[in-house]
């Protein structure tokens, strides 16, 4: 297998060679539209399958969809890292999450005092902009704002109210002229990017709405989207119980995706209407999996991996083509930097996923890696005593998932018991909105929290907040869910032997601080804090 992955590496890398020296376009570079949700996972309506019953039997998302249809679907993308701000920042900078210094854990936490490789990151935003492209966003950025041209770029004069949909939209009297309210607001903050440019200059949109990350209000995915809470009976994970709060907080969570797909069918309408989308990429993904709900957000199973990723370029790009491998979304910087003529810099690690959007190239999925890299450290620093990271890497193919615990004694959401205080916390505070976790707060959560101890939870609770081994492996296809680890399973010592020497061998060469001594542990990367994030327990 892995002699199968380096000679697709070397094919990927012969097809993209053949492009660096003449551009894609003839009428001038494309103009780039990056549609990207806060916490999106895999959910889409275009990825429904009457063979897998899935929440994507009861969403909605026909803008998605269009884009998907007309482009390119893929149907296994991941993040380079499950938590936003180092989602965000390895795909700015092309290259995997643990390099990115102050950028590599959320809210980039650093000690002063010491060099932060995130300094040396310039990005593809930059590069785009030295190549004359006007470059702005709105919403959220959760990075360097210098990296987009500074906090001028921020594109919202007609406000931010969108990030808040469910509680706008249910606060009105009418709930429909207040989500067209909310659309419009979308519509005003595209138009002033648009308006800041020079004539007809290229530009590179990146529109960022924080809606589907918590809170939202509960019950507003039936009142505002019409899905019922029951209709996701049987098409939860399985690993989820399947009971009428969880089935209700993942319908809001699905609403606010398709409220999320509604403002992309508003960008989509305002390039129609200036004449610009057939020399538009659109792209729309999220830049990790669900929050709130255990084994999603922050963990490196597919369920808080896995994103939407559709690629649309109508001039250039094959239309109605779904790839089936695993790439990363540290891929687009390379890919955005090829279509529009521009050169990346050499410490970018993703590939260029131009060879496999081509329309001529029937192998198309041959000229990509073949798999994926993620991992995690610190998302919540006081989950765990000392404000210790959960240090995670993994590796997934199209068969395997293969994941590593560099601490396996450590607590993976949050130390137990769930319902106990943090050692100086106030006194009277309600602990469940009180004590940060990695897991967001919200209605699963509080059932999983109130029933920790109770019998009828035990296994569902154990796989969502238990110690885990030092090592995991998952035969994805068999086990989409990834409940059942063979790590120890003599079948499949050969696959866990491969992608071991794979995984390591992409960390060594790549120079992971968590294989040096467990510098993640450390100052800059951990400040030393014994205190923090031990719980009060009698």
């Amino acid at each position: 297998m892995l002699l199968l992955l380096f000679r697709a590496s070397l094919l990927q890398f012969v097809a993209a060679l053949a492009l660096v020296s003449s551009p894609l376009w003839a009428d001038g570079p494309p103009n780039i539209v990056f549609a990207f949700a806060d916490d999106l996972g895999r959910y889409a309506s275009a990825y429904a399958d009457p063979q897998h019953p899935s929440p994507n039997d009861v969403i909605q998302t026909p803008h998605f969809d269009a884009v998907a249809r007309e482009g390119t679907l893929f149907d296994c993308a991941l993040i380079s890292a499950p938590s936003c701000t180092p989602s965000r920042a390895a795909i700015l900078a092309g290259r995997h999450f643990f390099r990115n210094g102050s950028h590599s854990q959320l809210h980039h936490p650093w000690m002063k005092g010491f060099e932060d490789p995130w300094d040396e990151v310039k990005g593809f935003p930059l590069i785009l902009q030295d190549a004359g492209y006007h470059i702005g966003w709105s919403y959220k950025m959760h990075l360097s704002v210098d990296r987009m041209g500074g906090a001028k770029r921020n594109y919202r004069p007609a406000g931010s109210k969108f990030n808040r949909f469910s509680q706008t939209a249910m606060a009105a009297d009418d709930h429909d002229a207040a989500k067209q309210k909310l659309l419009e607001e979308v519509r005003q903050n595209f138009s002033a990017m648009l308006a800041d440019r020079e004539d007809e200059q290229p530009f590179f949109y990146w529109f960022n709405p924080t809606n589907t990350h918590r809170a939202w209000v509960r019950g507003s995915g039936k009142e505002l989207w019409g899905i019922d809470p029951d209709s996701l009976q049987g098409r939860l994970p399985k690993f989820l119980p399947d009971n009428a709060v969880i089935r209700e907080d993942f319908a809001d969570y699905l609403g606010e995706a398709m409220a999320f797909d509604a403002a992309v069918g508003v960008l989509l309408d305002e390039l129609r209407q200036r004449g610009e989308l057939e020399n538009t990429i659109v792209v729309v993904s999220g830049d990790h999996g669900a929050p709130g709900f255990p084994r999603g957000k922050c963990n490196l199973y597919d369920f808080g991996t896995q994103v939407p990723l559709a690629i649309r370029w109508p001039q250039q790009f094959a239309a109605g083509r779904r790839i089936a491998t695993p790439v990363s979304l540290i891929d687009l910087a390379k890919t955005f930097l090829a279509a529009a003529g521009a050169e990346p810099t050499a410490d970018m690690n993703g590939q260029d996923l131009t060879p496999a959007l081509l329309p001529d190239n029937a192998d198309h999925e041959s000229a990509l890696r073949g798999y994926a890299l993620c991992g995690r450290e610190t998302h919540v620093d006081e989950a765990r005593p000392g404000g210790l990271p959960y240090p995670m890497r993994a590796v997934r193919t199209d068969e395997f998932l293969y994941i590593v615990n560099f601490a396996p004694d450590r607590w993976p959401v949050a130390q137990p018991p769930l319902s106990a205080p943090l050692l100086g916390a106030k006194p009277g505070k309600d602990v469940r909105t009180s004590r940060r976790m990695d897991i967001d707060y919200g209605p699963t959560r509080d059932f999983f929290t109130e029933f920790e101890t109770s019998d009828s939870i035990a296994a569902a609770w154990e796989l969502g907040f238990g110690l885990r081994g030092a090592e995991e492996l998952y035969a994805v296809k068999q086990d989409p869910d990834q409940m059942h680890n063979l790590i120890d399973d003599p079948q499949y010592a050969a696959q866990r032997d491969q992608l071991r020497a794979l995984l390591m061998k992409e960390l060594k060469d790549n120079q992971d601080p968590r294989l040096d001594n467990d510098a993640f542990d450390r100052p800059p990367y951990t400040p030393v804090r014994p205190q923090r994030g031990v719980p009060a327990v009698d």
